[in-house]
């Protein structure tokens, strides 16, 4: 108690919403709340030139007439900020894992300065539920032949190359260069189309089908709303449609020099490796959902607590990782928000959800790997990322063996990918004894 008289500042009320949550009413005392006032307006008269002073040196009274009141305020109030709260987490034993939020209650000169602090702690894991009898299985995954030969004439479709056919009728896959006239106005403009015979719309398709270079035909028809011209999107006209080209498709045969382009000497042994991949990729994606619902399962089993500062720092990463995301497809959120028939209020609290869900799965891994006694040593750390920064340059790899802090990160990461791991393992009850 003694030791808590002698601080110019005391702490009205201490309050614990939430494991994770403390909330601070802290009072500074008058007599320092005017001395820190003093130093700031010293601090402000070292910036500004006062007649027949040199800077710094003119007398407070003089300053607090040239500095406006709220600018003072301001600075006053930071410099105790900087001076009280380091200390009163200090005197509360407080460690937190993000900055403190601040609100002031009372900032006047000459009276005690009142505010309240909100500290967000480390999330907690207050229960971690069993997840050792979760189970789903992934059954073997096999790949049909039809599946194999739909992948390699994938593969043949990309060696197409066209050629100029002007002496045949147009054929279905055939690539056009056609021109289209409204006949409904008169000057109306011709415009010309790249399209593949046969992937258009019924009418259009065979109207070209069978036309030959120069040949021109009349017909009133419907173009889709997904035509590509807006011009035409949604209509019905009358137009004139004349074939300027018509360019076929040559695909490569299917023979072990074609498996070669890919790096096969034969084209069995290239079939066989797009069967192992698509195999390989099914059960990626099968091992995708299991984990999903394996963490699914395990947080309706486990009470996580999150600070507030925390969710507010992951919903910004969400919204600017969704907004690169819109942007690559040239849309806003707003955009996004009137096409998905939401408000924008909706996305954002749908993108809060999803950064919660995120949090939740991390500190339950992490209370995995610390249930599992999943470590990383600094040796496999060195091995690991050794390997992984073969090709970085030697101050990369000498921050990464100095640094602790980022040392810690990447060791953090092995540790939540290895706890994800065991997770797999035991709903598929494929674990193996350590």
């Amino acid at each position: 108690m003694q030791a808590q008289s002698t601080q110019p500042f005391q702490i009205l009320s201490r309050e614990e919403p939430s494991p994770v949550t403390i909330h601070l009413t802290v009072e500074v005392d008058a007599t320092t709340t005017q001395r820190m006032f003093e130093r700031a307006l010293r601090g402000i008269g070292r910036h500004l030139r006062v007649p027949g002073f040199r800077p710094g040196q003119a007398p407070l009274p003089m300053l607090r007439r040239m500095v406006p009141e709220e600018n003072l305020r301001r600075a006053a109030g930071e410099l105790m900020m900087d001076e009280f709260i380091p200390k009163v987490l200090q005197q509360e034993q407080l460690d937190p894992y993000r900055p403190p939020q601040v609100n002031i209650e009372r900032l006047q000169e000459g009276e005690p300065f009142r505010f309240k602090l909100t500290v967000p702690l480390r999330p907690v894991v207050e229960k971690l539920g069993e997840y050792r009898d979760l189970r789903f299985p992934i059954p073997p995954q096999e790949t049909s032949d039809d599946e194999v030969e739909q992948a390699i004439e994938s593969l043949r479709k990309q060696q197409m190359k066209l050629e100029a056919a002007p002496d045949r009728p147009a054929q279905t896959d055939d690539r056009l260069v056609v021109s289209i006239q409204s006949l409904e106005e008169a000057n109306a403009r011709r415009n010309r189309y790249m399209i593949t015979l046969g992937q258009t719309f019924g009418a259009l398709d065979n109207l070209l089908a069978g036309m030959q270079v120069g040949e021109t035909k009349e017909a009133t028809l419907t173009f889709p709303e997904s035509f590509d011209d807006p011009e035409l999107a949604g209509k019905t006209l009358t137009v004139a449609v004349t074939v300027e080209r018509v360019l076929a498709p040559i695909y490569p045969e299917l023979n072990d020099e074609f498996a070669k382009q890919f790096g096969f000497e034969t084209l069995d042994a290239l079939r066989e490796d797009v069967r192992q991949r698509i195999t390989r990729q099914k059960l990626e994606y099968l091992q995708d959902q299991a984990r999903s619902q394996a963490l699914a399962a395990l947080r309706e089993r486990s009470i996580v607590h999150l600070p507030d500062a925390l969710i507010d720092e992951q919903l910004r990463e969400e919204a600017e990782e969704f907004a690169r995301e819109l942007s690559q497809n040239g849309l806003t959120l707003e955009m996004f928000a009137q096409g998905a028939g939401l408000t924008r209020e909706q996305v954002i609290e749908q993108l809060r959800q999803r950064g919660i869900v995120r949090l939740q799965n991390t500190f339950l891994l992490m209370a995995i790997a610390d249930q599992e006694g999943i470590e990383v040593t600094d040796a496999e750390l060195d091995s690991i990322t050794e390997i992984a920064l073969t090709d970085a340059g030697p101050q990369t790899r000498m921050r990464l063996k100095e640094d602790p802090e980022l040392r810690q990160r990447v060791a953090q990461e092995i540790r939540l990918d290895r706890a994800l791991q065991k997770l797999l393992d035991i709903v598929q009850n494929t674990e193996q004894g350590d």
